[in-house]
């Protein structure tokens, strides 16, 4: 009976001590996982920009200036304290109208309802590019070309803010775009708002791996040591009451002897007394 009780007693220490083990895992990657979807905001954000402009009646192109209006909530969520990076990429054909047209102005402004809270304008120019590299390119790629798996075009990315911070106070809800040329061709534009981390973002973000092991390894650490102070104060707690009230009982019991013996002492003693009185009493009475 002792060896099963001894082997139950075992089994169960066993069976808790993984328990526990699993769930410190658990709570640290859960704690970790959290940590990180509340810390670390997007890298990226991709938004369409669907370029509008007023047509010409009378004759062939555009009659305005490219423009489009971007709206940051809820597609664009940017976090306070963080600064951005803010980019337009604009893909652009590669056409003989687009590279005479040179040098061209575009802006950007961040907007809170009407109110204009920032405005930053560009310029930018397409890549050069010789008429004898545009046949080389063109003779080389003619397979792709004409099977339609590429295109000669050119991508243009614009930076207009490279520190950008939302106020917490005065949150940003739009973004205005307009490109000042009446004569450009463009595929498509899209907006970019790029994240610059820095400090501890900046290692989480580049070095995952790295910054999981140590944040898991570190919430394993601290609950452990948690969980052993728990355990180590419950159990001298529960010592510590055993142990006063074993005492108390065993003080208890000599005490209650302590007494008994002075109380046989007290009888004996006046017993004594008793029989000594006796006894002088017969003795006078003799001597009567």
């Amino acid at each position: 009976m002792d060896v099963m009780s001894s082997s139950k007693r075992i089994l169960y220490n066993a069976i808790a001590s993984v328990l526990t083990f699993v769930l410190i895992i658990s709570i640290s990657v859960f704690m970790y996982g959290t940590f990180y979807y509340a810390y670390m905001p997007l890298e990226i954000h991709e938004e369409p920009v669907n370029l509008q402009f007023l047509p010409c009646t009378d004759q062939v192109g555009i009659c305005s200036y490219p423009n489009a209006t971007v709206n940051l909530h809820p597609k664009i969520k940017l976090m306070t304290g963080q600064p951005y990076s803010v980019s337009v990429r604009l893909e652009l054909p590669d056409s003989t109208f687009n590279q005479e047209l040179g040098m061209f102005m575009s802006c950007l402004e961040v907007l809170k309802n009407d109110k204009n809270l920032e405005t930053s304008c560009k310029s930018s120019i397409l890549e050069f590019r010789s008429p004898l590299l545009r046949y080389l390119e063109t003779f080389m790629f003619s397979p792709f070309l004409l099977t339609g798996t590429s295109s000669q075009k050119q991508w243009v990315t614009i930076n207009f803010f490279r520190k950008f911070m939302d106020d917490p106070h005065n949150l940003a809800n739009r973004m205005f775009f307009e490109i000042k040329s009446k004569h450009i061709q463009v595929y498509s534009t899209t907006l970019l708002v790029h994240a610059e981390f820095s400090g501890l973002r900046h290692i989480m973000f580049h070095h995952p791996w790295i910054s999981s092991a140590a944040g898991i390894l570190s919430n394993i650490v601290v609950l452990s040591l948690v969980i052993l102070i728990s355990w180590s104060r419950l159990f001298t707690e529960d010592e510590e009451y055993y142990l006063q009230h074993y005492d108390s009982g065993l003080h208890g019991e000599i005490l209650k002897e302590d007494d008994l013996d002075k109380e046989e002492k007290e009888i004996s003693n006046t017993d004594d007394i008793e029989i000594l009185k006796n006894g002088g009493a017969k003795n006078i009475e003799t001597i009567h």
